[in-house]
């Protein structure tokens, strides 16, 4: 089956893995990482920021690399997308969350976690972005189906 990328007018598109993006302004103070996690922007309209550790705010990750401060990015929300892991890679069958402040790792990383240990109930559940489908050693990107709490 080919792969292909769908265009909808109005800044959402379809990507070719599978995920379902959304154009909007990078506004991190620095290029866009492929696989970074980000945040609606605390006082730009239409815009994003890296994830803060903790943060149970996360709605995408960043589709390209390279993407310069104050342009317009794709930002994929729903469906199939490459995040990126901390050092301590992904397991394929794992949640992926975003960081807590005890966690290794920089803003807009993700963490592969089995099943999560306390608080569990409260801070992991809605730092939770998805499930793992690929196993990588060390960090990098390695595929998500991504959901949000």
């Amino acid at each position: 089956m080919a792969k292909n990328n769908f265009f909808i007018p109005g800044g959402i598109r379809f990507t070719a893995e599978g995920g379902l993006a959304v154009l909007l302004t990078n506004k991190t103070g620095a290029n866009s990482i492929k696989g970074y996690l980000v945040r609606a922007h605390g006082s730009v309209e239409k815009a994003v920021e890296l994830i803060v550790k903790g943060d149970p705010d996360p709605f995408g990750v960043f589709y390209d690399s390279g993407i310069p401060d104050g342009s317009e990015a794709w930002v994929v929300f729903s469906g199939l997308a490459d995040v990126y892991f901390t050092a301590v890679g992904s397991t394929m069958g794992y949640f992926a969350r975003n960081l807590l402040s005890g966690d290794t790792g920089d803003a807009g990383q993700i963490l592969s976690e089995a099943v999560p240990t306390s608080p569990f109930s409260t801070d992991k559940h809605f730092l939770e972005i998805g499930h793992i489908l690929e196993t990588r050693v060390g960090a990098g990107l390695a595929r998500v189906i991504m959901h949000f709490n």
